[in-house]
């Protein structure tokens, strides 16, 4: 029997094979090898989830769980809402068909027409249902007596918010995430304690809103574009349209007007009645709004009202708080706004418009809104 221990010795290392020597190293000296979680900041890929549907409740928008400034002020936009949004806020313009704009000498007469002509107002909206899986209802109101002190106005009257008010009624529906339809009524119910000597006119309007995706990081520069495109009539007619219904409707009413000499003169609440009357609705003329964000949270604003061009913006200054302002400059193009002779029959020299429903200057508006989702 062989002896294994022998055997084994015998077949060991051979003498040329060198012998492993190990010793101790310090743990700084040790090196491990690379793992996935060790990677660089440089290798990694961040990936921006796909923004969702716009949605909006009367201008500003609503997307991606939060709230947007707007893309249009005077025009109304195609996106609806979802669930239930409401927003109250304020409106003001510095300049009204009460007085003549004029372009003013130093601060003290902008203030004195200000004083004198500018108008500010309470606005409200509550917007419902789902304007993406069936249609969204929005009920607008706009309260034309502030009660705010403005120079020597409204110093001593004794009216409230309710004293003259203006309903409207929309319905929208959006026709994909970025696209929208919205028919409405604006000031279609009036309550109002001046009877005759006031008013804002009922004006019919349909739209449709795109969003234009031009960057795939919502939080970059330039990240949306939109435009709006639709028909409106009533307070966005052109001035020239709007006069020239006024004197058609107080030669309907047996008034002397323009081209017409009655038989008797009509009473005053019958000429009032007639061009309040002629103020509504009317014939249709385009309107649309263009607006890029330039950055999350400002949006620059270009409109066609109907009658004139506006530009401005709007801005959200808190991401997680649904307080939008716009600031516009109205009536920047030198057409009728700014005074010219309208075509009238059996009238050939033109009929002027009068001096106070024209401006000589841009005229400026804001929008402050408090905007809300539940």
């Amino acid at each position: 029997m062989v002896n294994q221990t022998t055997d084994l010795k015998n077949q060991g290392t051979p003498k040329s094979a060198p012998v492993p020597q190990w010793k101790a190293v310090e743990p700084a000296e040790v090196i491990h090898a690379e793992t996935e979680s060790e990677t660089s900041d440089s290798d990694v890929v961040v990936v921006d989830l796909p923004s969702g549907t716009t949605f909006a409740n009367d201008r500003a928008l609503w997307r991606d769980d939060q709230w947007h400034p707007q893309i249009s002020n005077t025009v109304p936009i195609g996106f609806g809402p979802k669930g239930v949004m409401a927003n109250i806020g304020i409106s003001g313009i510095d300049c009204t068909a009460s007085g003549i704009c004029t372009q003013p000498e130093d601060w003290d007469d902008y203030q004195r027409q200000l004083e004198e002509f500018g108008e500010a107002q309470a606005d409200i909206a509550l917007g419902f249902g789902d304007a993406e899986k069936l249609f969204g209802i929005t009920l607008t109101g706009s309260f034309e007596e502030t009660n705010l002190p403005i120079g020597d106005r409204n110093t001593n009257e004794d009216k409230n918010i309710l004293s003259n008010y203006y309903l409207g009624v929309d319905l929208s529906r959006n026709i994909g995430p970025d696209t929208a339809v919205r028919v409405g009524v604006k000031n279609w119910i009036d309550v109002k304690e001046c009877g005759l000597d006031c008013g804002f006119p009922k004006s019919a309007y349909g739209v449709i809103s795109q969003r234009f995706r031009l960057n795939p990081n919502q939080n970059s520069w330039f990240p949306n574009a939109y435009l709006t495109a639709g028909m409106g009539n009533g307070e966005f007619r052109p001035l020239d349209e709007q006069v020239r219904s006024s004197i058609a409707a107080q030669r309907s009413a047996g008034c002397s007007t323009y081209g017409y000499l009655a038989d008797k003169p009509c009473n005053s609440d019958t000429l009032r009645r007639a061009v309040l009357d002629a103020a509504n609705y009317g014939q249709l003329t385009p309107i649309g709004a263009a607006a890029i964000e330039v950055y999350p949270g400002l949006n620059a604003i270009g409109e066609w009202s109907g009658r004139n061009l506006n530009l401005g913006f709007s801005v959200r200054p808190f991401e997680d708080f649904g307080l939008v302002f716009t600031s516009m400059w109205n009536n920047l193009l030198q057409n009728c706004d700014y005074g010219c002779k309208v075509d009238v029959p059996d009238y050939p020299e033109g009929a002027p418009i009068p001096d106070n429903m024209t401006t000589e200057r841009a005229v400026w508006s804001f929008r402050l809104s408090l905007d809300m989702k539940f």
